[in-house]
């Protein structure tokens, strides 16, 4: 009696766990259509202003978050899917992150020093190895 209990109990968590988890991937799709919807309504701002290079560099810095988004989301839909984290799914998002930084502080030609280019070429190395060697050496690849 008491195996047959904790069995109907599993099957209703595992049950509003998938339930929760369509609701959460409903919502994600909804956020980043209305993120793309901002993101190509900023064209508009663009040809209707006379400071076109401030407009665009807006709409760059809009593409690159949005793109970053995008990859943060992509991690947890893969979360949900498998069910645990993947070192290497939750990396690409920082490393998208770290390089979306980078292009900004260098198309807005914000003064960088050298010490700056050479911490973001070690983070971008460091995130690069540690992403190789957890696909190298994926769970997954010892089966």
């Amino acid at each position: 009696m008491e195996f047959k209990k904790s069995q109907n109990i599993e099957q209703f968590f595992q049950f509003s766990l998938s339930a929760i988890i369509n609701i959460l991937i409903v919502y994600i799709i909804l956020v980043l259509i209305i993120g793309l919807g901002k993101t190509l309504c900023s064209i508009s701002d663009l040809f209707s202003t006379h400071q076109f290079a401030e407009e665009f560099s807006k709409i760059i810095m809009d593409v690159l978050s949005f793109l970053v988004i995008l990859e943060l989301f992509r991690s947890f839909i893969e979360y949900f899917k498998t069910k645990r984290f993947r070192l290497h799914s939750m990396i690409d998002p920082l490393l998208i992150f770290v390089v979306r930084e980078l292009i900004v502080i260098l198309y807005v030609h914000e003064k960088t020093t050298d010490n700056n280019l050479i911490g973001f070429s070690l983070l971008i190395l460091s995130l690069g190895i540690v992403r190789t060697l957890a696909v190298i050496f994926s769970p997954e690849s010892d089966k």
